[in-house]
């Protein structure tokens, strides 16, 4: 319990170090300490004087970044308690913290990014030239195919019949055909035809319905001349000609159809633009990344990378303990 305590102590005074860091790091790099002659000397903090043109810059980060400013005489005990607690941290050697360099280095890092990336990324743009070229491009994307609903009556024949055999089951589907003609309009599909012809049994019971296709794919249940002279038939209850295959005989009605329809560049634009100007982003992201990569010498050891002790998972499980080497003392 005692070494409990202690670390939950060593623990305040760490994030008390990271906060009071982070709260002047904003003031180094936004208004970074300029030397000014012979500037008055406000208050002195140790061997730290905190000049007129301190109080200044100051004042001027805190409506820049739209922070309290208090009157006159507060902020100064602001800047001199904040300048005690700085001291006072690095007396104790908390500015070598590792989870204060890190934390500060974090804080550097993006800044870094801020400066030199952020803005990179927020100029880019999309012309409307880009979004045309895109759609164009693109445009199966936007397109949504022909449809057709069909019925058929299948019959099933194979090349290892006789060609007596094959010769009836063709007649059988002709006989098909000249009944489907007789249907009354109001009749669904084939309807009781289907049931005394067709092979298939999924659809026989239902007219021979067998549903949407979209027309262009190929990867259907069906031979492609079968769904391709469906797609051929002009208009609904229109019947073909008897199909023969490599299976057997076909028979197709069509049921319905749904003609082709583009979505138009004004409806898609947005996800376009949107589509564009991350893919741009990313690009800049890696050139950033390659940017960095070239700026310093960078070697690495392998064969010392793999003696490092390291978890089996990304992500340390509560109560788990790291490796040795990992650990903190």
């Amino acid at each position: 319990m005692k070494m409990s305590s202690q670390r939950i102590i060593a623990n305040r005074c760490r994030v008390a170090v990271i906060i009071s860091l982070l709260a002047m790091l904003p003031l180094f790099a936004g208004c970074s300490k300029k030397v000014v002659v012979n500037s008055p000397v406000l208050a002195k903090v140790g061997s730290r004087e905190i000049t007129t043109a301190d109080f200044e810059q100051e004042v001027q980060w805190r409506i820049k970044t739209q922070r309290s400013l208090p009157d006159k005489q507060a902020l100064l005990q602001e800047m001199i308690l904040h300048e005690l607690n700085l001291q006072k941290a690095k007396v104790a050697g908390l500015e070598n913290d590792a989870e204060v360099r890190r934390t500060y280095e974090d804080v550097l890092v993006a800044r870094v990014k801020e400066t030199q990336l952020t803005s990179r990324l927020e100029a880019v743009k999309v012309s409307a030239d880009e979004i045309r070229a895109a759609y164009d491009r693109d445009i199966a994307k936007y397109t949504r195919p022909a449809k057709a609903k069909l019925a058929l009556i299948y019959i099933k024949a194979n090349s290892k019949l006789s060609a007596e055999k094959i010769a009836e089951l063709e007649g059988r589907m002709h006989e098909a055909q000249k009944q489907a003609h007789t249907l009354a309009t109001a009749t669904p599909g084939f309807g009781r035809i289907a049931v005394d012809f067709s092979d298939d049994q999924p659809s026989r019971y239902q007219g021979g319905d067998v549903g949407w296709y979209d027309e262009g794919l190929v990867e259907y249940r069906w031979p492609k001349e079968v769904v391709a002279a469906g797609f051929a038939l002009k208009a609904k209850g229109e019947i073909s000609d008897v199909i023969k295959t490599a299976d057997g005989f076909y028979l197709v009605m069509k049921l319905d159809l749904r003609d082709q329809v583009i979505t138009p560049l004004e409806q898609a634009q947005a996800s376009i633009e949107r589509r564009l100007l991350s893919e741009k982003r990313r690009q800049l992201e890696e050139t950033f990344v390659r940017e960095m990569r070239a700026f310093a010498p960078v070697q690495t050891d392998s064969d010392a990378l793999a003696k490092v002790q390291y978890p089996t998972t990304t992500v340390a499980k509560a109560g788990e303990s790291l490796p040795p080497a990992l650990a903190r003392p």
